[in-house]
């Protein structure tokens, strides 16, 4: 029984956080407010969730929060599988010596810590949100290339890889009729986690200062700017807390749970 009901708790706990994120800012209309009532105030009339530290609503400010984090989670993500996918599978090609090449120059960037690197930009003024899903992407290119070069080396790839090119099939039909085909159930079961990870790293950021100015409403930045007043206005914290891990246990759920239905039937 609690196996046929997880799908269904994955879809609450992701789409929560999503419907709230697309249609929060509808939701809520105009943008998002300013200060203009006492500061963390629990909640009450006019104020479901009470006010932040800054005398704004909460509940308008989550509303408006979503949209920031899931837009800059998937499009960095999107850009880690773009550039990581075409690299493992040029590194996983029959020459040896761009297989050395591409998976050395990727360990160089493996080599360095993701916040490390965002507080490198953000110390050098590039505080926009393009720089920080761009580089949060492209930190996720090593990762992705090497699972994608690991999948595309196992014993059974090469064997039909190698029959396909002495049949006369080019790099173009191998790669992305066959090794494509068999490359989706990994490379998805590792963009559920990695979606986790780059939702992590960019909230990091935004919780320490390095990304999204501190009067934005994205969920992470609320955190850090309401943590000191956790135990006087709690909704302030918990509710944007709970927005951000019913996002990535949703969505690792629903792909585990997809993947296994597809290997019961195939």
């Amino acid at each position: 029984m609690a196996r046929r009901r997880l799908p269904w708790i994955a879809l609450v706990l992701l789409g929560v956080p999503v419907l709230t994120a697309l249609l929060g800012p509808w939701t809520a209309g105009g943008e998002a407010p300013q200060e203009g009532a006492l500061p963390s105030r629990p909640p009450g009339a006019g104020h479901p969730l009470g006010t932040d530290v800054l005398g704004r609503d909460v509940l308008a400010l989550v509303l408006h929060g979503g949209a920031s984090v899931l837009g800059s989670a998937l499009g960095a993500l999107l850009i880690g599988l773009v550039a990581g996918v075409p690299l493992g599978l040029l590194a996983a090609g029959p020459r040896r010596g761009l297989d050395e090449a591409v998976m050395r120059g990727l360990d160089v960037l493996l080599a360095f810590p993701g916040l490390l690197v965002l507080m490198t930009l953000a110390a050098t003024g590039h505080r926009e949100w393009y720089w920080l899903v761009t580089v949060a992407g492209l930190l996720q290119v090593p990762a992705v290339a090497r699972l994608v070069r690991g999948a595309a080396l196992t014993p059974g790839s090469r064997t039909v890889v190698e029959a396909l090119r002495m049949q006369g099939h080019g790099w173009a039909s191998i790669h992305l009729r066959y090794l494509a085909r068999e490359l989706a159930a990994p490379v998805a079961t590792d963009a559920g986690g990695r979606f986790a990870v780059v939702l992590y790293l960019l909230a990091s950021a935004n919780f320490l200062g390095l990304g999204l100015p501190a009067s934005s409403p994205d969920w992470a930045v609320l955190i850090e700017r309401n943590s000191p007043a956790l135990f006087t206005q709690p909704a302030a914290v918990l509710v944007p807390a709970g927005l951000l891990t019913a996002l990535c246990v949703g969505g690792n759920l629903l792909v585990d749970r997809l993947l296994a239905a597809k290997r019961r039937n195939p």
